[in-house]
């Protein structure tokens, strides 16, 4: 619908969610931790004196009976301080300095010390030197600020964990969680996604198994894992790190379920070299190629070694930056996907540059 949605921000949300223009932003009474009487006393604080300028200034204008330390973390870790300039890292570690000095103030006020100080004469302020850069503490990597947002707000805001590996999966041929609604029982289907939920269990017969929530960026499917895809897969489960599941739609009591196959990390999928399922045909050729000085060079042989060995399956190259990784589908070229192109490609790129996909066979 082409609608925004805006983290929540001390200095604009309300307590509900609030429309401006085509822009939603975040309501305070959707971060955890953040209770009734600490919402009012934001609110109340900010209508009286206006926006917020610094942590350490909220700290001294709330009332920090009712927003304590949980409620502030949450604030930061939710991105309600962003206005602020300043990193959530270092927002979160000032977080104690900040209570401690709003305390000391609010009790110095409750006392009578401010009103009687502020009779006198205002002394000259003393020189101070400007906090060098370094102390800044850097802000958290996008996986642990979008695992706080998630913890949290119970959504991904400003971002998603999998955003980065979008390219990667459309290479994959995936099917989205919202697309298998459309899929008939028992079809086959390859998603990716990462685990939001984990229930192990053993069978009868004393055999592990699990129940998961596996999640994309379009919602979540429940996947069932047998005993023998489990022992593979039983590692990964327990990580965040993104996953390949490859299985066939069912139906269960709350809807549609997986029922996994085979369950990969993306990484083995990409780089776990030629493999076949059940005899089934190269559906594509992925190689993988590390940006550098050569990379032309490279490119340039990758492109006479496919015209050596033409044939009907499409080449994706997969190049990996210091920070990312992109899919290009190498339009035009397609070719005969066999242990030789496999190995000379091997031999161009390095050992383990090269996968081919094969779809599975009923």
């Amino acid at each position: 619908m082409g609608l925004r949605v805006q983290p929540p921000d001390v200095n604009v949300s309300q307590v509900r969610f609030s429309v401006a223009g085509d822009t939603i932003r975040f309501g305070l009474a959707a971060i955890k931790n953040v209770g009734e009487a600490a919402m009012e006393s934001i609110l109340k604080t900010r209508a009286d004196d206006g926006a917020f300028r610094a942590l350490d200034d909220f700290c001294a204008r709330v009332d920090l009976r009712l927003v304590n330390r949980r409620v502030i973390e949450s604030l930061i870790k939710a991105g309600a301080f962003d206005g602020l300039g300043l990193p959530r890292a270092h927002l979160l570690a000032q977080c104690d300095l900040a209570l401690e000095g709003g305390q000391r103030q609010q009790r110095d006020r409750a006392e009578g010390q401010a009103s009687f100080f502020d009779l006198l004469p205002a002394a000259p302020a003393a020189p101070r030197t400007a906090e060098p850069a370094a102390a800044v503490v850097p802000e958290w990597d996008d996986d642990q600020r979008l695992a706080y947002e998630k913890e949290v707000l119970g959504f991904y805001v400003s971002g998603h964990p999998l955003a980065r590996f979008e390219g990667v999966a459309e290479s994959l041929g995936v099917t989205s969680t919202a697309e298998l609604a459309a899929r008939g029982h028992g079809a086959r289907v390859t998603l990716f996604g990462h685990v939001a939920a984990l229930k192990e269990t053993a069978t009868k017969s004393g055999n592990r198994m699990a129940f998961l929530t596996l999640e994309d960026m379009t919602g979540t499917v429940e996947v069932t894992v047998f005993p023998e895809p489990y022992k593979v897969a039983a590692p990964y489960l327990r990580a965040r790190d993104p996953l390949v599941v490859r299985g066939r739609v069912g139906d269960g009591d709350k809807g549609r379920v997986v029922l996994a196959e085979d369950i990969r990390l993306l990484e083995q999928s990409l780089t776990g070299g030629t493999r076949t399922r059940n005899g089934g045909e190269a559906t594509a050729c992925r190689v993988r190629l590390r940006a550098g000085v050569d990379s032309a060079e490279r490119l340039a042989s990758l492109r006479r070694l496919c015209d050596e060995h033409p044939g009907a399956v499409p080449v994706f190259v997969h190049v990996l930056l210091p920070t990312t990784e992109v899919v290009v589908r190498a339009r035009g070229v397609s070719v005969d996907a066999t242990k030789e192109l496999v190995a000379k490609l091997d031999e161009l790129l390095g050992a383990g540059a090269t996968a081919i996909d094969y779809a599975g066979r009923a």
